[in-house]
């Protein structure tokens, strides 16, 4: 998992939602409520990053460069809390495009791009904040509450792992939760080679 912190991965604030959650006060408290929580392996209830509302993102950093083949998103189990609506539902996942081999590689699939990599890049170019870099949409999935398991991991769309891209940063974009007031994403893990 080269997303887990203790694997070298960090967020990215420039490229990380801005929240009230996010202060030097739960930083102090060990991280509970702030981005850095979804980099940790814990599942207590409330050690999550907790967004005010429905939408957020949030920017990871790798040590190394990575060729991402699975994405996974980790919620506490329904059965352990009464505000399972507050887990995130649809979730985009991003790579930034960076580097001479990346960028040719990004444009010929931008041309040639059928099917869901169309359909995203039809709909949208970049997370919301991008700061001007070039992104790809790696996958967009749903998160299921209702599932046999709390932990569940997505492929990256076949297109973009064919293209041999490798990436050094990815934003998961939450574009909406089970119909809660605020959101709260416990853990993300990337996988590849």
């Amino acid at each position: 998992d080269y997303a887990l912190w203790s694997n070298g991965g960090i967020v990215l604030s420039s490229l990380t939602s801005p929240h009230g959650y996010d202060s030097w006060v739960n930083r102090l408290r060990g991280k509970i409520g702030s981005a850095q929580a979804v980099l940790e392996d814990d599942l207590r209830e409330g050690a999550c990053w907790r967004l005010p509302n429905r939408l957020g993102q949030i920017a990871i950093a790798f040590q190394d460069v990575v060729r991402v083949t699975h994405v996974m998103v980790d919620h506490i189990p329904a059965e352990l809390t009464n505000a399972i609506e507050i887990a995130p539902r649809k979730l985009l996942l991003w790579g930034m495009v960076d580097g001479e081999d990346n960028l040719a590689k990004y444009h010929s699939l931008r041309s040639s791009a059928t099917g869901p990599l169309r359909d995203l890049l039809t709909a949208r170019t970049a997370p919301a904040f991008s700061r001007g870099m070039p992104f790809v949409p790696l996958v967009s999935f749903d998160y299921n509450i209702h599932a046999a398991n709390h932990t569940q991991l997505f492929p990256i769309l076949d297109s973009v792992v064919a293209a041999g891209m490798d990436f050094g940063v990815v934003v998961l974009e939450i574009l909406d939760n089970w119909d809660g007031e605020l959101t709260c994403l416990y853990r993300v893990g990337i996988y590849g080679e």
